[in-house]
């Protein structure tokens, strides 16, 4: 079945595991749901990542790089060590992993919060977050969109999710905005302006991580 047909759907809880020639560089979702189903059958996280998953997906095809996407999951995969979810990205090694979350922006202090998981990673997610706002500064249609990757004045630090805060990996755990996300109609995927933030997204981790 076509990948994402399999995110437009509201059950079963699956795992959409996709190699592509690149895992020097995985994109992991781990907590997708379609636009509309707003919970996730989790009892540790509840909430989910409405349409996470598609802006992962299109990611990972623009840079040609494998990706995993746990979609309406029964547990917190980036919080174990031994999930499935993270148990298969660490059979790929990547030298990076890009995580996609989203945020319903009551507690967010920025619209993008890019963390890689601590302090001293501290020089990593402000290089990203500095070079995409270089960027977004440029393009009218972002003009009201912030963004921040400086760990003390982030609120979503991604301490706890170990798959960020692991050391095996240079991670990066991005918040997106329902701007992003969501057009505001139950099951429509995202809106344009979301597959141009990652269009913008690829392009900055080229430029850092090479091609």
């Amino acid at each position: 079945m076509n990948p994402e047909l399999l995110l437009e759907l509201t059950a079963p809880s699956l795992l959409v595991i996709e190699e592509r020639p690149r895992k020097d560089i995985v994109i992991g979702v781990p907590h997708h749901a379609p636009a509309g189903q707003a919970t996730l059958p989790c009892p540790e996280h509840s909430d989910s990542d409405e349409n996470a998953g598609f802006l992962g997906h299109y990611l990972a095809e623009s840079l040609g790089c494998a990706s995993i996407i746990a979609c309406n999951y029964t547990i917190d995969g980036n919080k174990y060590l031994r999930s499935d979810y993270t148990m298969q990205i660490a059979r790929w090694n990547p030298k990076v992993l890009v995580e996609i979350h989203g945020h319903g922006g009551r507690r967010a202090r920025s619209d993008i919060e890019i963390s890689s998981g601590s302090m001293d990673g501290d020089s990593h997610s402000q290089a990203l977050a500095d070079q995409l706002a270089s960027i977004l500064a440029g393009d009218e249609a972002f003009k009201d969109i912030t963004i921040c990757g400086e760990y003390e004045k982030i609120y979503f630090k991604a301490s706890k999710s170990l798959t960020i805060s692991n050391g095996r990996w240079l991670a990066y755990h991005l918040e997106l905005p329902y701007v992003l996300r969501k057009t505001g109609k139950k099951g429509e995927k995202p809106p344009e302006l979301g597959y141009r933030f990652c269009d913008l997204l690829a392009k900055v981790l080229v430029d850092i991580h090479g091609s």
